[in-house]
């Protein structure tokens, strides 16, 4: 049986604005709430704990000085609560497979203006076998001391003989050397746990970067989709089922008629870029596709190319298989709302594939129309500082009452707690389908 890793909870203990607050993220997450609610903020923890899993100086991966992808929003001065000198975060990355474990990872870093560098001041990382009743237990904890260093402490009182900088996580150090460990089961923790958060893949789609022929060979699935044309030449000859599922989809979106997805080539054929062929006669490249549909085809290709994007190799026999996660931020924005339901199709498919989790924030009525009862519970009202799952807001059930769930968040009907005993809705929740 082949093991998969998911991440499936994200911790938020003190991090900009949100104290104690948990994520949810197994499988599918909708992330909704008013303006300045932290949204972003969820998504730029994913992108910090991500950069902490890589072999860089946290200097240099938070505040981006050797960075291509340029800085964390903000900056590192901006990530720990207004006052304070340090943020904490968390994961949990789920391993399935014949005998299930979950990976309890945290750390806290400390960016004052105060010191000369950023360090971290405490990292733990603990294993927990699903199947057993007693609680989780310890696979590594680091502690800084004075000396600008990190103390590793492996399985409680044995100590690993080595130290590892502050100015790095341990996590990204222990993953990327070869470890002599008492356990299997402490190798496997790093390596699991590192690479599940180097798999988040934090998605701004960008139809202006779109509209230019790129290299045939640039395969590597881009944040803002800058490489689609490459993609999706990619998919029509190696993946060709999934290549047919996004050409029909261009065909009920474009508001032109469609005869199929094509592409126009430069340098001899080494450089592609995506057309529509609207007739043998006619063709439109991506120059002059419009923006709307340009942002769908970069989305939707992410949605279907999902269960590849776990980094450059497949793992070896008994190793475990990486997931990815796949953030996107106002998912909805440039797609006309009667597509809503189609766009969402696809990020419940691509939610369902084994390892792949997906995160989405929106405002749109008709993207939370679509969402249904059945995914109710994956529906999570950021509010307060707190991240807060829809069915458990007090008034709920009454809220529902009044209208669809898009009615309901556009006129503000669920935005927060508004009772100091919530009500019992189980029996709404059965009826609408939600469990």
């Amino acid at each position: 049986m082949r093991k998969t890793s998911r991440l499936t909870e994200l911790r938020l203990t003190r991090f900009k604005s949100f104290r104690d607050a948990v994520v949810p993220l197994d499988g599918l997450a909708v992330l909704t709430g008013r303006n300045s609610s932290g949204k972003s903020n969820v998504f730029d923890a994913l992108d910090v704990l991500s950069r902490l899993a890589t072999p860089e100086r946290l200097r240099d991966s938070l505040d981006g000085e050797r960075r291509e992808g340029g800085p964390v929003r903000g900056g590192s001065g901006s990530l720990a609560p207004y006052g304070e000198t340090a943020f904490e975060l968390g994961c949990t990355v789920r391993v399935d497979g014949e005998d299930p474990v979950e990976y309890l990872y945290d750390v806290k870093v400390e960016v004052s203006p105060d010191i000369p560098d950023i360090r971290v001041v405490r990292e733990t990382l603990y294993f927990h076998e699903t199947g057993l009743a007693e609680g989780p237990s310890p696979a590594v904890i680091v502690e800084g001391n004075d000396s600008g260093m990190m103390n590793t402490i492996m399985f409680g009182e044995m100590k690993a003989p080595f130290s590892v900088s502050a100015e790095n996580t341990a996590l990204s150090f222990l993953g990327s050397v070869e470890i002599e460990s008492p356990d299997h089961r402490f190798t496997e923790a790093v390596a699991v746990t590192a690479q599940a958060l180097r798999n988040v893949a934090i998605f701004d789609v960008d139809a202006s970067r779109m509209r230019t022929y790129v290299s045939k060979d640039d395969l590597s699935v881009e944040p803002n989709m800058a490489n689609l044309s490459a993609v999706v030449h990619f998919m029509r000859d190696e993946y060709p089922l999934l290549f047919r599922r996004l050409e029909t989809l261009t065909r009920d979106v474009a508001g032109c008629p469609v005869e199929s997805l094509d592409f126009v080539t430069a340098d001899e054929g080494r450089e592609v870029m995506l057309a529509l062929k609207e007739s043998a006669t006619s063709r439109t490249d991506a120059r002059s596709m419009s923006d709307g549909l340009l942002r769908f085809l970069g989305i939707a290709t992410a949605l279907i190319h999902a269960p590849n994007i776990v980094g450059d190799r497949l793992p070896g026999a008994g190793e475990t298989y990486p997931g990815s996660l796949l953030a996107i931020e106002e998912i909805e924005n440039g797609l006309h709302p009667s597509h809503a339901a189609r766009l969402f199709e696809l990020v419940e498919e691509a939610a369902a594939q084994a390892g792949v989790s997906v995160v989405i924030t929106t405002h749109s009525p008709a993207l939370l129309d679509a969402i249904g009862g059945a995914h109710a519970k994956e529906v999570l009202v950021c509010h307060d500082g707190q991240v807060t799952r829809m069915p458990d807001l007090p008034g709920y059930d009454r809220a529902m009452a009044r209208g669809t769930l898009g009615r309901v968040i556009s006129q503000g009907l669920l935005t927060g707690p508004a009772e100091d005993e919530p009500a019992d809705y189980s029996e709404f929740l059965r009826l609408i389908g939600a469990e």
